[in-house]
């Protein structure tokens, strides 16, 4: 199943938030969206997602318009974190968890998975959400989304919006082995990020965005190099080697140089 993004623009009050975007996004492959703040990543996701429509251009999954798939097809075929997920109900992290399995109704082996990646993830089950701390909610949140499209393979998406930003290194650790598991399973994965050594650990594609448009696409080892950097934050970037390991650092050349 492919998702492909044809033409796709967005303003706001005559204001360009996007300029047309082509991309197609392919079963078991990890994307990874980079830019500044206001680049238009996370606008670009929601029109993916269905939570925006564009103003021009169309989005389809495997030649059907997204806008004509219902919803609990979409919840089916597409798990979306956006940055901030709201839920002021005294649910507790595992009701929370368990919510992403509402499109498939209530059975055993659903709370199986709960379980699950509520075990994977080391995460307080009966603890209160609204107890809990942000980073906590965070790792609730993801579990929820990972719940909605798990044993999905190549049959669904993720599209995740700075899933790792409050977590801890372990939590990171953890999420990151997950989404490579998801991935090896077929599952197709869009994230958007701001670590650009974590992008580069992960992603077989990375996209560089600013001003709304893509200004760079490919393998990593492609595409993150200082001059597309520098180019994309308008900041000086350092690309540090070291044997088969390379690191990113802005501000130009590091202190201590890693040969």
């Amino acid at each position: 199943m492919k998702i492909e993004v044809s033409g796709v623009s967005f303003s706001i009050d005559g204001r360009a938030i996007l300029t047309p975007i082509d991309l197609r996004l392919y079963p078991g492959e990890t994307c990874v969206l980079l830019g500044p703040n206001g680049a238009g990543k996370s606008t670009l996701m929601k029109i993916i997602s269905g939570y925006l429509q564009p103003s021009a251009g169309a989005v389809e999954i495997d030649e059907q318009p997204l806008g004509k798939l219902s919803l609990m097809d979409r919840a089916k075929m597409l798990g979306v974190l956006t940055q901030r997920s709201e839920l002021d109900f005294p649910f507790t992290a595992r009701e929370v968890i368990a919510l992403g399995r509402s499109p498939y109704g209530e059975r055993r082996a659903e709370t199986d998975i709960v379980d699950q990646l509520v075990d994977r993830l080391g995460i307080d089950a009966e603890t209160v959400y609204t107890q809990l701390s942000g980073g906590e909610r965070q790792l609730v949140q993801v579990a929820r989304v990972f719940a909605q499209i798990w044993g999905a393979g190549s049959s669904a998406y993720l599209l995740l919006d700075e899933p790792m930003t409050a977590l801890d290194l372990k939590h990171q650790q953890d999420v990151i082995h997950m989404l490579a598991q998801l991935a090896a399973s077929g599952l197709g994965l869009l994230i958007v990020m701001h670590d650009i050594n974590i992008a580069a650990d992960i992603a077989d594609r990375i996209l560089l965005m600013r001003e709304g448009s893509i200004i760079a696409a490919g393998h990593p080892t492609e595409v993150l190099t200082e001059a597309n950097l520098a180019a994309t934050f308008e900041t000086p970037m350092a690309v540090l080697r070291d044997g088969d390991s390379v690191f990113f650092k802005a501000g130009g050349k590091p202190r201590q140089t890693v040969s």
